[in-house]
């Protein structure tokens, strides 16, 4: 009897660690390095390298964002799920340009070359790239991260 209630309590247990470490995971959550990359995409009908998140889903800016504010928060980053991490983010050597991370309202945000880095909602799958042209707060436009931007 009592080698049972120890076994439930070691599966309740694993199943508690695999939840907390899954949430660690989900859009907007930070990670410890965030790792970006560089994937081909359709974007208005023409194949082009985009920067992707490590699930390889599209990276946006926000036009009306600054190098340091974000534009995007509260119900607005529910939507557009800022990329966050809690250590220094990483991507390939042949990216021309820079990987930060800065503190905003969000957290520690990810920036690359001065412009904060977000994913949007409704894109699940690798080469979705339906934010982009979307109109954001404040008059700013949403665009797909490209290495060059």
């Amino acid at each position: 009897m009592e080698r049972k209630r120890w076994a439930w309590f070691g599966t309740a247990a694993l199943v508690a660690i695999a939840v907390i470490a899954g949430a660690a995971a989900l859009p907007g959550h930070s990670q410890a390095a965030m790792t970006v990359n560089v994937a081909n995409a359709t974007v208005t009908g023409q194949s082009q390298p985009i920067l992707v998140d490590g699930k390889g889903l599209a990276l946006y800016y926000l036009t009306s964002d600054t190098a340091t504010t974000s534009a995007c928060t509260g119900g607005c980053a529910g939507f557009w799920p800022p990329l966050t991490s809690t250590g220094t983010p990483t991507g390939p050597s042949s990216l021309p340009g820079k990987l930060a991370v800065v503190k905003t309202a969000n957290g520690s945000q990810v920036s690359y070359s001065g412009h904060l880095l977000y994913r949007y909602a409704p894109d699940t799958k690798p080469g979705d790239v339906g934010g982009d042209g979307k109109t954001g707060p404040q008059n700013g436009t949403w665009h797909v991260a490209t290495p060059t931007l």
